[in-house]
């Protein structure tokens, strides 16, 4: 019978997180923006009540004013990304000699490698060519369409942010009301933990960011890196993707390096300085920064950032993390699901943080 009775409950978790994918799936145009907010409130919080608290402001001018400087910042580094990525295009597009001349050195290097003709590769370099124009265009239409789509939801973020900002009181004693009498220590500790995680994640990941917006420009300047604005803002924006954003941040750099360079030792130092500086965002800036209060499980890490990207795109690659590591935080203090808790992440052994 208690076999019976385990047995059931594994299957109604299992149903539930099944249900939760499919949601989370169709419900992503809802979801996303909302979850960004929640996550964007954690990290705006501490402003808000610093204006209340500090400078006397009411609740509806401190949560227009901590909401309004999240739009300034995020609005203004996207734009910097945006305008630095039309500025390449543009000089893309005027060096289109030097880029076929540097086709043209390539391919025979080709021929004198592998034995290839000219003729041979022309053949597969128009079929190509031809493809990848295709695709491009295809990737600009959508780029567009997807453009229009972010900027609302952005907007529409900014209003939950402001909203959250505004009524969190009521929130906070909305989720009171459901928990019993005998657990709202429990619930109390899991929303102020759950809001303890997702600022800490967030804003650990900002520290991270400002430091590598210290050392990359030194080092590209110190090597007259062309494009340095485009790769430092988006190098600094694409590390807030755990694991696949340090890599991409540091291969790009390299690979301008690559192609724009034509010393073998400039490449070979420039890329071990980059080397240098993402070990030390990944082994020394983001333990002692976001610290082990959101340590998870490296497994569960990619769990969530590969569910994450098939669920809900890119966004899923930013917030899947934090969501596991608040799911955690919720099955440590749910009678039953601890074990889910302790596959999630690493057992927690403080005292204060004990059932």
């Amino acid at each position: 019978m208690a076999s019976s009775s385990k047995l059931q409950k594994i299957n109604s978790v299992l149903f539930f997180c099944f249900l939760l994918i499919i949601g989370l799936y169709y419900g992503s145009s809802f979801l996303i923006p909302l979850t960004f907010g929640i996550f964007f409130t954690t990290l705006v919080l501490p402003i808000s009540a610093f204006f209340e608290k500090k400078l006397k402001f009411g609740r509806m001018l401190s949560s227009f004013v901590s909401t309004f400087i999240l739009f300034l910042v995020v609005g203004g580094l996207f734009f910097l990304l945006i305008r630095q990525f039309s500025m390449f295009v543009s000089d893309l597009l005027e060096r289109k000699e030097d880029i076929l001349g540097f086709i043209d050195n390539l391919r025979e290097q080709v021929v004198q490698l592998t034995g290839i003709t000219l003729e041979q590769q022309e053949e597969v370099f128009k079929d190509r060519i031809f493809g990848m124009i295709q695709e491009l265009q295809k990737h600009l239409s959508n780029l567009f369409n997807n453009f229009v789509d972010i900027l609302m939801d952005f907007l529409v973020m900014l209003i939950y942010v402001f909203l959250f900002l505004l009524y969190r009181d009521q929130f906070f004693n909305f989720f009171m009301k459901y928990a019993s009498s005998n657990n709202n220590s429990s619930a109390e500790k899991i929303i102020n933990e759950s809001k303890t995680v997702a600022n800490r994640y967030l804003w650990g990941r900002v520290q991270v960011m400002i430091a590598l917006a210290i050392m990359y420009p030194i080092t590209f300047l110190a090597y007259n890196l062309e494009y340095s604005a485009l790769l430092i803002i988006f190098g600094v924006l694409i590390t807030i993707v755990p694991y696949i954003g340090p890599f991409v941040s540091g291969l790009l750099p390299v690979l301008f390096m690559v192609v724009f360079s034509d010393s073998s030792a400039e490449i070979i130092s420039f890329a071990a300085i980059v080397l240098v500086i993402q070990l030390v965002e990944s082994y020394v800036l983001e333990p002692i920064i976001i610290g082990s209060e959101v340590k998870q499980s490296p497994l569960f890490i990619i769990i969530a950032i590969v569910l994450g990207s098939v669920i809900w795109g890119f966004a899923g690659l930013v917030l899947f993390v934090p969501l596991f590591a608040i799911m955690k935080i919720i099955f440590d203090h749910t009678p039953g699901l601890e074990p889910l808790g302790v596959l999630i992440g690493y057992k927690n052994d403080k005292p204060s943080e004990k059932n």
